[in-house]
């Protein structure tokens, strides 16, 4: 019998008052994915009408003491219905709850994390916005450190909660499945997870049955009784039966509950029910393709081909079914589907995104690739096309590459990969390239060119230069208008000359960018803003910091700001701090690191690429003005972000290194610095970084052995440096190795056994200072004030050395009166004993009399922190650790929870985290990570 609308009704649903006010919405503070559904976080509101199952819901209950409970069956056996029934029960449950419906679209990590720790952020106040910015970057960090600093966070509130995966079965994603089980192996005692899915999920499943840490409910646990059956059919279908024919429907459909659904969708209006349960037969998948058979035939044409023609989308909406049609009148039908329970489900409460029961949704695709496969490229078509009119590309490309249209779909890919890109789901954009047909790509220049940049950014450095040449020869075989091919190769320049800065190759890194820019439109915004950032570095290359790269900077910054793209400007700020830097220009420098710290959060700063540089130079400013501590927190964030698996460029990881030992040299710790410089150059040799690195470690080094007093081992490096002081045009990249040269040479003519005859020790003096003025001229010319003050500090030294009394104070007092406005302090204090003696003498003669009595008396107190730690070993604390801190300290370095450090030390959790605050007061850090970094520091264990 044909009716207009479905014919069929069931109960109406409970309305859900919290739910938002739309689905598909933009969501500011998740600028990593413009199209965040909110509907998938929704919890699915209870049947008026419903079978309540007391004995699962106690099972659920009873569950929830320990990490994860598992509700694994097919399709149709009721599992969702289950949960929303529970959660909803305040008998049954006392906890706080926490959904998201899963689809096959979340196989992305970013994606999937992004609605997890949304949905947790619901229930406990801000407590992922920290991981939801480290999600929020172009390159997001492993996840392991996206959800460390949740866990952290989690682990600090009391209120219980259950966060709930709907369909789990649809992540494949193994990164996904492993970021998982360290969540799961990470559970702090609040939060219990619960799984909802088709088949066993790959999680740890074993372990957790053998220690009794996991509740599972299984098909057979899940299938209707024949008083379920009864009261499912005459309550909530109202379909009055006699007892045996229920009997009998129950035990041909075993207890199966979408089964049993349909056959009363299929019985309503039938006047012998008992015949159609006698040739009611066959297994769950037949019965399913029958019944539906039977309820979709029953149905007007024009009900049946709204469902044929729309049963390919995930998510249905009133204006998107129009045009996968074309016709209107799609939200009426929407809602009379609803209406009469249709296997069709709201989504919001105002009925504008609907969704398929997912068993309805496969047996509907099914029989239209059956009986009407020649639509689904059309169908595909259209729904790829309404996407893209509605900005919403991961749909929009999904239904490109199922008609499959791959030309399309690359056309998709390349208007919209660099904006998802954006939004942190760069594994997104290498899952469409690696859809599309190899040979496709290579024949796409700019296609080439997006894959090495998501090539580039997940750590595939060979891969990205291999594409880098598909695309350039491309260019070489089409007939590609001028414009256009200059500009593809500018781009090609601009991701070539990011490949090679990883290495640290200034000199070949700023070639790239100049030819970058030489190629770039004015109009290619985006690409010429990061290449005239890179091309800023030319001027860092060859030490250049006066108003013609000041200039640009500027324009770098303005064109940053412009982009909206935070790591952008981050970077440029960061260059324009760095510069200020080099101009003697602390202060300014300071307050554009602070311009940073207010136009992009913290917590974004930590997960962009420019984050290490950020936090190394803005600690080594704070060095220099000796404030210690403050450094030593920005020192210990930016070495925690290099230990992740953001890729950091040589430069920057030489950067951080050098930061940490200087920082270690001004506490007097010249061991330690030693070691973190020998640790530099390990990984130097393993990155292959480019030489100059190296050598520049290596001079730093060098240093910090000459104020340790250690002359012989300072001697052979000066030996074996291949520098001379007689280099007449020295490079600016090896600046700090002749500073250092020099250094070592006054060094060894204050001490007996190393010191030459007279008229030697004169020359090489001469020789030294003639030096400083080739390399003071070079500075003073490039407005590097920073670099003046420290080869004027040398010059006052090695005049001492001659014995030029007078004019060593006349170099100093130059020195004094350049670094006064800026409040400079290690630099001096850095040179040890000699300098401090001549510092007193300068006191003396009232030079610099507001600055000078500043730096001795901090030189003062520097004296008598050595002669503390003389007097006690340099790894003590101003508490000892305890036998038992000691215990936790070890089980927190091997990366231990809470929960299971309390496991293993047979403690409670509240203990636990006792021994964690003491930890952390008496090592003077403010977390587990530092922690864990300052243990290691002073070789604790």
């Amino acid at each position: 019998m044909a009716n207009t609308t479905p014919q069929v009704s069931m109960t109406e649903r409970v309305p859900n008052a919290s739910r938002s006010d739309s689905s598909y919405s933009l969501q500011p503070d998740k600028a990593h994915d413009q199209t965040f559904l909110a509907t998938k976080l929704f919890i699915p509101p209870p049947m008026l009408k419903q079978v309540v199952r007391p004995h699962l819901l106690t099972r659920l209950t009873a569950g929830v003491r320990g990490p994860l409970t598992l509700v694994t069956a097919p399709a149709g056996w009721g599992k969702t219905t289950l949960l929303s029934m529970w959660q909803a029960d305040p008998s049954s449950n006392s906890s706080a709850v926490a959904w998201v419906s899963l689809d096959e679209g979340d196989n992305d990590p970013v994606r999937f994390w992004t609605y997890v720790i949304t949905a947790l952020n619901t229930l406990y106040i801000n407590v992922g916005d920290t991981a939801l910015a480290m999600l929020n970057s172009p390159q997001p960090p492993a996840m392991v450190s996206v959800l460390s600093p949740l866990l952290n966070a989690l682990a600090d509130n009391s209120m219980d909660a259950v966060l709930i995966l709907d369909d789990y079965h649809m992540i494949e994603a193994q990164s996904i499945h492993q970021s998982l089980t360290f969540l799961l192996n990470h559970l702090p005692p609040c939060l219990h997870l619960l799984l909802a899915t088709r088949a066993d999920p790959p999680l740890p499943l074993a372990r957790l049955r053998g220690r009794g840490q996991l509740t599972e409910l299984h098909t057979a646990d899940l299938r209707f009784t024949a008083e379920e059956a009864t009261a499912f059919l005459t309550e909530v279908m109202a379909l009055p039966l006699p007892a045996e024919h229920i009997i009998e429907l129950e035990k041909r459909t075993e207890g199966w509950i979408a089964g049993l659904h349909l056959a009363a969708l299929a019985m309503r209006d039938r006047a012998d029910p008992l015949s159609f349960i006698a040739t009611f037969t066959g297994s769950n998948r037949y019965v399913a393709d029958y019944l539906v058979e039977e309820v979709f035939l029953q149905q007007s044409q024009d009900v049946q081909r709204f469902l044929s023609q729309t049963c390919l989308l995930d998510r249905l909406s009133g204006p998107l079914c129009d045009a996968i049609q074309g016709s209107d009148g799609s939200q009426a039908m929407l809602e009379a589907l609803e209406r009469a329970n249709l296997f069709v489900v709201s989504l919001d409460d105002e009925r504008g995104w609907y969704r398929y029961h997912h068993l309805f949704a496969d047996v509907l695709r099914n029989r239209l690739r059956q009986t009407q496969a020649e639509l689904l490229p059309k169908l595909h078509r259209r729904a790829s096309a309404w996407y893209q009119q509605h900005s919403l590309p991961i749909e929009a490309v999904h239904h490109a590459l199922a008609v499959p249209d791959f030309e399309c779909a690359a056309d998709l890919v390349e208007q919209y990969s660099i904006g998802v890109f954006g939004w942190g789901q760069a594994h997104t954009v290498l899952g469409w390239l690696k859809s599309l047909p190899e040979a496709l790509v290579r024949t796409r220049p700019f296609l080439c060119v997006i894959h090495a940049v998501m090539l580039t950014v997940t750590s595939q450095l060979e891969a990205a230069e291999a594409r880098l040449q598909d695309a350039e020869r491309r260019l070489e075989v089409d007939d590609t208008p001028l414009e256009q091919s200059r500009t593809i190769q500018g781009q090609v320049a601009v991701v070539r000359g990011n490949i090679v800065r990883f290495t640290g190759d200034v000199a070949r890194h700023v070639a790239f960018v100049h030819r970058a820019l030489a190629l770039l439109p004015e109009t290619d915004l985006l690409w010429r803003v990061a290449a005239l950032m890179y091309a800023a570095d030319a001027f860092m290359a060859s030490g250049d910091v006066t108003a013609a790269s000041e200039d640009l900077l500027a324009t770098v910054v303005a064109g940053a700001r412009s982009s909206g793209h935070a790591f952008l400007l981050l970077i440029s700020l960061d260059r324009q701090a760095r510069f200020s830097i080099l101009q003697g220009k602390l202060p300014q420098a300071e307050s554009i690191y602070r311009q940073a710290s207010q136009a992009i959060r913290e917590e974004v700063i930590q997960v962009l690429p420019g984050g290490p540089a950020y936090y190394f130079s803005l600690g080594n400013l704070l060095r220099e003005g000796n404030r210690l501590e403050e450094a030593e927190q920005l020192v210990f964030q930016g070495m925690e972000l290099l230990s992740g698996p953001l890729m950091a460029s040589g430069d920057d990881v030489l950067l951080g290194y050098t930061a940490l030992a200087l920082l270690q040299q001004a506490r007097g710790d010249y061991s330690r610095a030693r070691s973190t410089l020998d640790t530099f150059m390990q990984i130097a040799s393993q990155r292959r970084f480019v030489p100059w690195l190296v050598s520049y470690a290596q001079a730093l080094r060098a240093q910090i052995e000459l104020t340790g007093g250690n002359l012989p081992a300072a001697s052979r490096w000066a030996e074996q440096c291949g520098l001379s002081l007689q280099d007449d045009q020295p490079s600016y990249l090896r600046e700090q190795e002749y500073l250092t040269l020099v250094r070592v040479l006054i060094a060894q003519q204050r001490e007996p056994q190393t010191r030459q005859d007279a008229s030697h020790t004169q020359s090489m003096l001469a020789q030294a200072l003639l030096l400083l003025e080739r390399l003071c001229e070079h500075a003073e010319r490039h407005a590097r004030v920073s670099s003046v003050i420290e080869m004027l500090i040398l010059q006052a030294l090695t005049l001492q050395a001659q014995g030029k009394h007078a004019n060593a104070l006349k170099a100093l007092e130059r020195a004094l009166l350049l670094a006064e406005p800026a409040g400079y302090m290690r630099l001096f204090l850095d040179e040890g004993a000699p300098l401090v003696a001549l510092l007193r003498r300068a006191s003396t003669h009232g030079i610099a009399p507001n600055y000078l009595p500043r730096l001795l008396a901090v030189a003062n107190e520097q004296v008598e922190e050595g002669h503390r730690q003389q007097d006690s070993p340099a790894d003590s604390l101003v508490e000892p650790l305890t036998p038992r801190e000691r215990e936790v300290l070890a089980l927190l370095m091997q990366g231990a929870s809470n929960r299971q450090m309390a496991h293993d030390l047979v403690l409670s959790m509240g203990t636990i985290k006792k021994y964690v605050y003491s930890i952390c007061g008496k090592l003077g850090v403010q977390n587990r990570t530092q922690a864990v970094i300052k243990a290691n520091m002073l070789n604790l264990l």
